[in-house]
């Protein structure tokens, strides 16, 4: 009976975990996909299959049937054009958790030019953040404002300019004409020329400077709004990647997730085979119906937060709708940082190149140039002109020079330099404030990465092929039958739960080397 059992599930494909079997079905060839298609959902490096279980393929987005040859990660399948036939395995090979770093595209190729007419798009970390700050909308929008700034400068540094007024005889009572010039009008006995003409030209003068501390002023807000165009940079590089290492780890578990939904899906036809021929109780099926079920929910959940992060990232490439972004050259596990900075440095190195603290250092310069520059405004200007008056004074031909000049008896600016005082002590609280926050993030930022790199450097080679050693003993002990469906599906569970980890594991530990160089605004991990 138990020969029959067994050759019966082998037949019918249930056995998939089994060593023999395993071997037999990494054989086939699966069937090329159309170059359309788009991949399914993945990671391109592959988690590592657990004994026994076929070999876990590049992450491929959801429906598209995995190709028997995978594309360099910077190639691009054409409409027509067949995968490449799969290398042969080199000797020396990278093993579990190790993977090669991707090459990305070739230097001075544009990266949409790449994409040509397929859907998918694989790029790298710094490829992505290329782009990005090509393409972006929202940061192109905000450097217009660094441009605005710059010719508010180039408009403050103008002077006035002159005044010319002129005025002319419209009517003459003594002959009743109406704009007595030229030849053939009447002679008034008064006024020999026919007309009365006079001319005024007028210029203010500056007398305390002020059109120098504006200018000074708007250079400082230009330098304010280059300080907050960096500063927007910075955190959307850093949304950028935390997006980026997401969708790595989304897709290595819905490689994972699909592995192990397929190998129930084989276990569950032997047993229902089984079933008919009554030699497994119903409830064996029952629950490797209900384990199936339970990781297509989780399946779901990965998909819908694939879904969300792939539209994040294609709306800070500035890419259709259409494509899907294959993130590639990172590793499943990633070596733990050599040494960890210390806080000290890092919080030197925030205060150093953080925009933010910077955009608030303008800020109180700005807020006491803008007193110096109330100030100034509360000096009247004076406005000296010359005037000329043709039979329209004293004189036939009046030549006159005027001065002229505001009194400050009531108006002398008092509420805007109040305003400007205020606004010196607000900005010194809010650079106290930025001062803060700069020292709590790196702290903060640093015991991230502490926590991160010694959960990754608890992860030993040891640990792996423990994990390793779970699947391949929960076949081997269920083939003899020493274990029931119950252990065996625990097992099965228990190595699912450990890889998700090892997942997180890798993320967690990316994100936290991101969150330094967002800290710092510098390039502490380059990797």
């Amino acid at each position: 009976m138990t020969a029959r059992f067994f050759r019966t599930l082998a037949a019918a494909g249930g056995l998939g975990l089994l060593p023999g079997l395993g071997r037999a079905q990494r054989m086939a060839t699966p069937t090329p996909p159309s170059s359309m298609s788009r991949p399914q959902a993945g990671t391109p490096n592959a988690l590592p299959a657990a004994p026994g279980l076929p070999a876990a393929r590049p992450a491929q987005a959801p429906g598209q049937t995995p190709a028997a040859g995978a594309l360099p990660p910077n190639q691009l399948a054409q409409p027509g054009q067949n995968s490449p036939a799969s290398a042969a395995p080199v000797a020396g090979s990278p093993g579990y958790g190790q993977y090669p770093v991707v090459p990305g595209m070739p230097a001075g190729v544009p990266i949409r030019a790449a994409l040509g007419a397929a859907d998918t798009l694989r790029l790298t970390l710094p490829e992505a953040q290329q782009q990005f700050v090509q393409t972006n909308f929202q940061l192109l929008a905000q450097r217009f404002n660094v441009n605005l700034a710059q010719a508010t400068v180039v408009q403050s540094a103008l002077r006035d300019n002159p005044n010319l007024s002129a005025e002319v005889n419209a009517y003459n009572p003594n002959t009743r004409q109406f704009f007595p010039f030229g030849p053939g009008k009447a002679v008034d006995p008064n006024n020999p020329t026919g007309n009365t003409v006079v001319l005024q030209l007028q210029q203010l003068i500056n007398l305390s400077g002020s059109r120098a501390k504006l200018v000074q002023l708007s250079s400082t807000n230009a330098e304010v709004q280059q300080a907050a165009f960096e500063d927007l940079l910075r955190n959307s590089r850093f949304q950028l990647s935390q997006t980026f290492f997401n969708v790595v780890a989304e897709r290595r578990k819905l490689d994972l997730l699909r592995a192990q939904r397929d190998q129930l899906a084989r276990l569950l036809v032997g047993f229902r085979e089984q079933l008919r021929l009554g030699t497994v109780a119903g409830f064996e099926v029952t629950r490797l119906e209900l384990e199936r079920q339970s990781l297509e929910k989780d399946r779901s959940d990965q998909l819908t937060q694939l879904g969300q992060d792939e539209a994040a990232l294609r709306v800070f490439l500035a890419l259709p709708g259409t494509t899907f972004v294959a993130p590639t050259g990172q590793d499943l596990l990633p070596a733990p940082p050599a040494a960890l900075p210390t806080l000290a440095d890092l919080t030197a190195l925030a205060y150093q190149y953080r925009p933010d603290l910077r955009a608030a250092t303008k800020q109180t310069d700005y807020a006491q140039q803008n007193l110096r520059l109330q100030h100034a405004l509360a000096v009247p200007k004076l406005t000296i002109g010359a005037d000329y008056a043709s039979y329209g004074n004293t004189y036939a031909h009046y030549y006159g020079l005027q001065t002229a000049i505001d009194l400050p008896v009531a108006n002398r600016n008092q509420g805007n330099i109040q305003a400007a005082q205020v606004g010196i002590q607000q900005s010194a609280q809010g650079l106290n404030q930025n001062k803060l926050q700069v020292e709590q993030d790196v702290a903060a930022a640093v015991e991230q990465v502490q926590r991160a790199t010694d959960l990754r450097r608890s992860v030993t080679p040891e640990y792996v092929a423990t994990i390793a050693d779970v699947s391949r003993n929960a076949a081997a002990d269920y083939k003899r039958r020493l274990i029931d469906l119950v252990s065996f599906i625990d097992k099965f569970r228990a190595y699912n739960d450990a890889q998700l980890n090892l997942i997180d594991i890798g993320n967690r530990l990316e994100q936290a080397k991101q969150q330094v160089n967002f800290v710092t605004n510098t390039p502490v991990f380059k990797d």
